[in-house]
């Protein structure tokens, strides 16, 4: 890639900087929304925290109640830093597109969109949607794909993507819809790049239907410095 397609080419649309924002504050915890299977092994894994959690939360109360320094106290310092250098970065804009990276041992960079238009407006005024598409090298994860729907889902779910024509069928589970086929995510980023638009039809868990229309400009390139950046 041209070192000149790397420049931010325009300020984002205001459906676009919500979403930047959202990324922002929820961090990378938001970037890798785990795919169905992998979701549901953590959440039967948190049900029963490890004892030693306790056990090393315990000790870190009795420490700040002495007002001890070091011990407890510095390893948190350490935990409260690398907290702060996981915070995603900006790294260019690329039309209705962003690319952010989060430095640390896993590193993952991710390209960012957000629908143009909602719809039932009357339900979905107050809530927002996006899409992650994320690169975690340490992971072997390339263009992993999880849409943020903005409302509760019935876990597994039927959703549906519309690519310029081309469909696709979605998974759903909590807020998130990912790729059915895992065999078709590297066809569904493709259509992507290509494409220039993406509708997204999804349920609540009540049953309301919603559709979620992306432009896809400059999406080719937002992916393009994601490959560059998470090699």
């Amino acid at each position: 890639m041209r070192f000149a397609d790397l420049a931010i080419r325009k300020t984002p649309s205001v459906a676009l900087r919500l979403a930047l924002g959202l990324s922002l504050a929820l961090g990378v915890a938001a970037v890798a929304a785990p795919a169905p299977a992998v979701a549901r092994a953590k959440a039967a894994k948190e049900k029963t925290p490890p004892a030693a959690d306790d056990s090393a939360a315990t000790t870190e109360t009795k420490t700040d109640k002495k007002g001890k320094k070091g011990g407890k106290e510095q390893k948190g310092g350490k935990e409260q830093k690398a907290a702060a250098g996981s915070r995603p970065e900006e790294i260019g804009t690329f039309g209705d597109w962003s690319a952010f990276a989060v430095q640390g041992a896993a590193k993952t960079c991710y390209a960012l969109g957000a629908p143009k238009e909602r719809l039932p407006k009357a339900k979905l005024k107050d809530t927002q949607a996006y899409i992650f598409i994320s690169t975690r090298p340490s992971q072997g994860v390339r263009n992993e794909v999880a849409i943020n729907l903005g409302y509760l889902t019935k876990d597994n779910g039927s959703a549906a993507a519309t690519i310029d024509g081309d469909d696709f069928e979605l998974v759903t589970k909590g807020n998130n819809a990912w790729v059915k086929n895992p065999a078709k995510e590297k066809e569904f980023v493709d259509s992507l790049k290509g494409g220039t638009k993406l509708i997204v039809k999804a349920a609540s868990v009540k049953g309301t239907s919603t559709t979620d229309v992306y432009s896809l400009k400059g999406l080719s390139d937002a992916l393009g410095k994601v490959a560059q950046e998470c090699k």
